[in-house]
């Protein structure tokens, strides 16, 4: 509430749960605004040793960052006064149009349009360069991370391949092509991941390796993802 934003977030559910398992909540950075009382509450709250977590009405209502608040009479209390919505005149261009209309024709196409269907193949979150995921998955196995990816050849070739890592500890290549995706069993020593710049990566193992680069996501999200799972 006091920053806008959630003190932990991942690329996906699986890093988001890295982050909250071992965060140290003294070295949580905050913006400029939020007082020392606030920061000191949710470090408390955060905290992963259980021993000094605060856990308890009495003691979270005694924390200075309370101070000064009736908790016996709160029920009773008036609540603070939440001013007016001042309505401003929306300001015209010389031609007499508003300045943000080409914003509004954009939410107009995209609110006003036919809403996506989640079985239709064409939104799957594999887009257009990988096979389809109900193939590909086994049962129960969920994604962590995937990607539409440049795959290295020879030279200075690149292909444009489909890349995901499961909750199976698959590490899937696939193509648009109805071709046999690859699949690298992940969580042994025979396999590993190696970042080479911020977008590109080798994975290496017994037989060989191969180059990958994500513009989107980064050699670093998918470095931490696959070196924290455990099989």
């Amino acid at each position: 509430m006091l920053t806008g934003r959630p003190p932990f977030r991942g690329e996906n559910d699986f890093l988001t749960f890295q982050q909250i398992l071992s965060h140290d909540s003294d070295a949580m950075e905050f913006p400029a605004h939020v007082p020392e009382a606030a920061r000191d509450l949710i470090r408390r709250l955060l905290v992963l040793d259980l021993d000094a977590r605060l856990t308890d009405y009495d003691t979270i209502q005694a924390h200075p960052f309370f101070e000064g608040v009736d908790w016996t009479g709160i029920s009773t209390a008036t609540p603070p006064v939440v001013p007016d919505k001042t309505h401003l005149p929306t300001p015209t261009m010389v031609d007499g149009a508003s300045p943000n209309w080409s914003l509004a024709n954009v939410l107009n196409d995209v609110f006003g349009a036919t809403p996506l269907l989640a079985d239709d193949p064409r939104h799957h979150p594999i887009h257009s360069t990988t096979t389809s995921s109900s193939s590909i998955l086994e049962n129960n196995e969920g994604i962590l991370l995937q990607a539409d990816v440049k795959l290295h050849g020879s030279l200075f070739t690149k292909k444009a391949r489909g890349l995901m890592f499961t909750t199976h500890g698959r590490l899937i290549v696939s193509d648009a092509k109805n071709q046999p995706p690859q699949v690298f069993q992940w969580g042994t020593n025979a396999i590993h991941i190696v970042p080479k710049n911020t977008s590109t990566f080798d994975i290496r193992y017994t037989s060989g390796s191969f180059r990958i680069t994500d513009t989107v996501h980064g050699a670093q999200a998918w470095c931490r993802l696959l070196n924290a799972f455990k099989p």
